[in-house]
């Protein structure tokens, strides 16, 4: 019973049960979060080394 007994484990999963709200927000919040982060450092820009005006090759 030693385990139970003033155990922050599980008083913080039966906050999670108390409150589901929370949970949601900050489920929602990392979700924003890491998206920004990814497409602002993770993704790579881009290069396009096909140039829209080829000259006049079908000409």
């Amino acid at each position: 019973m030693g385990f139970f007994y003033d155990n922050p484990v599980i008083e913080f999963f039966h906050r999670i049960t108390r409150k589901p709200s929370t949970i949601a927000m900050w489920v929602f919040a990392s979700v924003i979060c890491s998206s920004t982060f990814y497409l602002m450092f993770m993704s790579a820009p881009t290069i396009d080394f096909n140039p829209k005006s080829d000259g006049n090759k079908d000409k």
